[in-house]
């Protein structure tokens, strides 16, 4: 029977869960001054504003736009230099709480506001990063939810080491237009989990699509055994590319979001981003009732999913241990 195991660290949705019964009981101050709280959403893409599992969590927390509360979103049509301009104009609609999904937006509403609080899912370490102190205690206007854990590094190459046998060259897959902070930080810790298991790493870096073709045509001239997806938006955008080229060139490739095992990929091990997205209405909805950010606990997943796809393995020739059938959450036939 599948089966999901846990990281060793971070706190659980428990643990937060007994945190916080008491802040329920604060009244809004928002409220309390007699206007409605105002939810600030800044968004990379247009189509980010909608976030279903954000919205959904917030209507089973009983916001309803225009009745109890008011949504303000912006977005920065999809680049990274419209960014700085879209948070700009959010604040200046003075939102109650802000929330920003991914390390690009997070950094921009760092950048303009240290009053505002600001709700988060960090694609990166938020301590290293400079987003908080502490994950126990953040520090500052900032909290929410991290869905990055150095260990998880490890234990894909781990995945694609016990799959792929005699496995010795691996090909590390990075965006070349996300921030520099950030892009070095995923391939510091991937060359560091390459050393550990003694692999000879190559950072493969893309932008476009065309780029991407390339950089599997690169993969092949260092004779990669297998591809390691640094866990980038800009990287699982182009999911359905990866697929393809994958089997062109005949690569295994480890993936960190579950989409990419679904349209025929090899494997992925990560989190459910759903569930991230979900929980940080939660949040919102703790600082609305007059919880202090600086003392709100990030939260780490306390699960990760593992998805094989069988057929994928099959047309790579790669038979799947038995251990690894027993541990994975989904096995796609």
């Amino acid at each position: 029977m599948a089966t999901r195991y846990d990281i060793a660290h971070g706190l659980s949705a428990l643990a937060l869960a007994a945190l916080f019964p008491a802040m329920a009981m604060l009244s809004s101050p928002t409220a309390a001054a007699g206007r409605l709280p105002r939810i600030g959403f800044i968004a990379f893409e247009p189509g980010g504003c909608g976030n279903p599992a954000f919205h959904r969590g917030l209507r089973e927390l009983g916001y309803v736009d225009g009745e109890n509360m008011v949504f303000e979103c912006r977005h920065a049509e999809g680049k990274f230099e419209g960014l700085d301009a879209a948070v700009a104009e959010l604040v200046r609609a003075k939102p109650d709480v802000i929330v920003a999904f991914g390390h690009a937006p997070t950094r921009a509403v760092q950048r303009a506001t240290k009053d505002i609080p600001i709700v988060m899912i960090a694609s990166g370490e938020p301590v290293e990063l400079g987003f908080a102190q502490s994950l126990a205690r953040p520090g500052g206007n900032m909290t929410g939810v991290s869905y990055y854990n150095t260990e998880l590094n490890i234990k894909r190459l781990e995945l694609l080491k016990t799959v792929v046998p005699n496995f010795k060259r691996l090909a590390v897959l990075v965006h070349a237009g996300v921030p520099e902070d950030l892009a070095s930080a995923y391939i510091r810790d991937a060359e560091a989990a390459a050393g550990a298991l003694r692999f000879d790493a190559k950072v493969v870096k893309f932008k476009t699509l065309e780029d991407l073709d390339r950089a599997f045509e690169e993969m092949g001239r260092f004779k990669a055994d297998g591809v390691y997806v640094a866990p980038m938006r800009e990287v699982a955008a182009e999911t359905r590319r990866l697929v393809e080229l994958s089997k062109r060139h005949h690569l295994p490739v480890v993936h960190f979001r579950k989409p990419f095992p679904k349209a025929g990929g090899l494997m992925s091990y990560g989190v459910d981003y759903a569930t991230l997205y979900h929980r940080t209405a939660m949040y919102v909805d703790r600082i609305l009732k007059g919880a202090n950010p600086a003392e709100l606990p990030i939260e780490q997943p306390a699960t990760l999913e593992f998805v094989i796809n069988l057929r994928a393995a099959d047309e790579l020739g790669l038979t799947i241990p038995q251990g690894l059938l027993l541990r994975a959450d989904e096995l796609i036939q």
